[in-house]
């Protein structure tokens, strides 16, 4: 039996806070599952991307990128990546 664990990344970049919370999946002690290693469910894994307090709504696609909604940008490798580019794109002016 697996439980689930959100893990916590904070970083500030040119000024803005971002807050990464992603779930991922922990296995119990004690089980087979506790050496089995996972990618996660096959929607791939839960994201919480804040920027300066602001929810942006983030998807992993099926190659393991994320994606932003409202962004036209090339799928980023990690969510810390992708807020990055956002911050990046709004400073820019567009």
């Amino acid at each position: 039996m697996r439980g689930k664990k959100m893990a916590e990344q904070r970083e500030t970049y040119k000024g803005r806070e971002i807050v990464v919370r992603t779930e991922v999946d922990v296995p119990r002690e004690g089980t087979a599952e506790s050496t089995a290693i996972g990618t996660g469910s096959a929607g791939g894994e839960a994201v919480d991307l804040k920027i300066d307090g602001k929810k942006i709504f983030v998807i992993q696609n099926s190659s393991g990128s994320y994606i932003a909604t409202g962004f036209a940008f090339d799928p980023q490798p990690s969510p810390m990546d992708l807020a990055r580019k956002i911050i990046d794109y709004r400073d820019a002016g567009r």
